[in-house]
């Protein structure tokens, strides 16, 4: 007769001695010794995800710590030009009153140089009324006892090289206390002459 076994297989296991025995797997004892491992991998899993953090946390807090310095440098920079831009309108407001005095100071030469060139040309019996002098166009009204005392002025003027453009806009003649006079009007513009830089 023959038996069948119909349980699980077995296993022979060599026993020191030689012979053998025939004995069971132990399904419990394979567990655990994949649980260590898996555990093990967990752990490893779950390390490398907190180091990780950790140092992205740390990186991301430096990165953070630096655009706050730097958010406050610019700030302080931004200051600092709102300064500048400050003092370079100052400046050019200061430059601008201080050429606006040396004009007026040249100008100021400027008339009483043209003054004194003015009196030489002129000629005895003429007087001037009237002086207009505005940016180097001069307007002369006065009064002579004869035209010919006018041209005389006029050819004195043109003559001088610091006056130039000399034109004769108007002569009449008025009586004045029973005596002839003639009212003029001239017009010319002064050239300030290189060599005049000194007021004589």
């Amino acid at each position: 007769m023959i038996k069948i076994n119909l349980l699980k297989p077995e296993k022979k296991e060599v026993v020191s001695g030689g012979g053998t025995t025939v004995g069971v797997i132990d399904e419990s004892k394979e567990r655990k010794l994949n649980m260590p491992a898996l555990i093990g991998a967990i752990a490893i899993t779950i390390g490398t995800i907190g180091l990780l953090y950790f140092l992205q946390t740390s990186s991301l807090s430096s990165e953070r710590k630096l655009l706050e310095e730097r958010t406050l440098r610019k700030a302080e920079l931004e200051k600092v030009l709102q300064k500048l831009a400050e003092l370079e309108a100052t400046k050019l407001e200061l430059d601008r009153k201080i050429k606006i005095i040396n004009d007026l100071k040249f100008k100021q030469k400027d008339a009483v140089f043209m003054m004194d060139k003015l009196s030489r040309c002129l000629p005895d019996w003429v007087w001037l009324t009237d002086l207009n002098f505005k940016g180097g166009a001069l307007a002369l009204s006065g009064k002579a006892l004869s035209n010919n005392l006018i041209a005389d002025l006029i050819n004195n003027l043109q003559t001088s090289n610091f006056f130039i453009n000399v034109k004769l806009k108007s002569s009449t003649r008025n009586k004045e206390i029973g005596i002839d006079i003639f009212i003029f009007k001239v017009e010319c513009v002064f050239v300030r002459q290189p060599e005049a830089n000194k007021v004589v």
